[in-house]
């Protein structure tokens, strides 16, 4: 209906398996990399998997397609099967003749080795496809890994490149498949698109079904990211839908409103909104907790200079006679917090340094280290090793990053008896 509308050859987002509008990804590549090895090696099975949606079915299919002439295939794509109806399975996708009514293993596997055998005569190969290959019972992974003992002494006669979802990684990791898992050459995991990739298949797609412009602007792109997980299946289904209400409300595009109409569709109703409450929740969450860290490091900052501000002045009143150093301003403070809060003579440490590093050039990196030593000493003298923790920590980040040395502070405690 749309397609005439937006002037497409074909419908962009159909979900059936079309190889011609397949989005080579980087994952899609090495993907069918993978396959392609395992048709070309001569030993054991290959496995692709992904997760639901993902386009392994369309990979298969773009990978049958370039496939040169001299391989025979058999295609499997309904696996919830017997041993004996698989081999039969396997016997008519091979065109081998059996016995009508036949129900003999061995029947089966002589006419299949027998055939195999006059294919690598002829120089062909022999490929076995099985897809949706998690639907496999134990018994038939078992028949299948003893298909591969049909072999010359040079190569196998049978190649299996087994696809299906992630249970099937699950399935070969069970101790009584493990014989069939050391016979897999090469495994690959596919995944959802990224975000990038999201726009990317969007616009392949409508390129291929001759589209000339662009029909969803990049906001509607995060929209369709964000809603499908970047599962191209989803994809298909929400843009199909987004196209079909754009022709219906007359727009030359799809927009955010008709985009989300087109999700709602999609999804059930309790879906939509389960996403569509988290997404604002994580967009709101993450603006709330940025503002509020900014305001809490902007009052720690206030308040830890409020209060040095006020011991320099408390101290000046009480003793103007002193010399104005920090270095002696330190020491002298800390003799007298005996009764101060651990927070705030913490808090003196903490912008003395500060004050002394970025203020004052010409002070000696050795003072600093004073005001670290002082504090040290007052804590372990008052407060016995409950804040030896802190107090260590803060005496090496400034010795190391002053570059001193601990030399002369380990000869003075050890003169003290410490």
């Amino acid at each position: 209906m749309y397609c005439e509308y937006f002037g497409l050859q074909e419908k962009p987002f159909s979900l059936a398996p079309a190889s011609r509008l397949l989005y080579m990804s980087r994952q899609h590549w090495e993907a069918v990399a993978h396959l392609l090895y395992g048709v070309e090696d001569d030993w054991g099975f290959v496995l692709l998997t992904g997760d639901i949606g993902t386009g392994k079915t369309t990979v298969c299919r773009f990978l049958l397609e370039q496939l040169p002439e001299n391989i025979e295939v058999a295609l499997i794509i309904n696996p919830k099967l017997t041993a004996d109806e698989l081999l039969a399975t396997i016997c008519d996708e091979f065109r081998i003749s059996y016995p009508e009514g036949n129900k003999s293993i061995k029947v089966f596997v002589d006419l299949i080795n027998a055939f195999l055998l006059e294919a690598h005569a002829k120089a062909r190969k022999s490929l076995l496809i099985i897809d949706e290959a998690q639907c496999l019972s134990t018994e038939v992974l078992d028949q299948l890994r003893l298909l591969t003992n049909l072999e010359t002494d040079q190569s196998k006669l049978l190649r299996i490149i087994l696809i299906g979802q992630p249970e099937l990684r699950e399935k070969l990791s069970r101790p009584e498949l493990e014989q069939m898992a050391q016979r897999i050459t090469a495994r690959y995991h596919l995944g959802p698109l990224s975000k990038k990739e999201v726009a990317g298949y969007v616009d392949h797609r409508l390129k291929a079904a001759g589209c000339q412009r662009n029909l969803f602007p990049d906001s509607t792109i995060k929209e369709i990211y964000y809603f499908s997980g970047g599962v191209p299946r989803l994809i298909n289904a929400i843009c199909d839908r987004a196209l079909l209400g754009a022709c219906l409300q007359k727009h030359s595009g799809v927009n955010k409103s008709t985009l989300s109409s087109a999700v709602q569709e999609v999804f059930s109703d309790r879906e939509f909104f389960r996403k569509s409450k988290k997404k604002g929740f994580l967009k709101w969450g993450f603006t709330v907790i940025f503002l509020l860290a900014v305001m809490v490091l902007m009052y720690n900052k206030t308040m830890f200079q409020a209060t040095y501000n006020n011991d320099m002045q408390v101290q000046r009143i009480e003793d103007p006679g002193m010399g104005q150093t920090y270095s002696q301003t330190a020491v002298s403070l800390l003799s007298k917090s005996q009764s101060a809060s651990k927070i705030r003579y913490i808090r003196r440490c903490y912008w003395l340094i500060q004050d002394d590093l970025i203020n004052d050039t010409s002070v000696s990196p050795w003072s600093c280290a004073d005001i670290e030593f002082s504090l040290f000493q007052f804590i372990f003298k008052n407060n016995g090793r409950q804040n030896m923790l802190f107090a260590l920590s803060s005496f090496f980040n400034v010795a190391e990053g002053q570059k001193t040395g601990l030399h002369s502070a380990v000869v003075a405690f050890r003169r003290e008896g410490k």
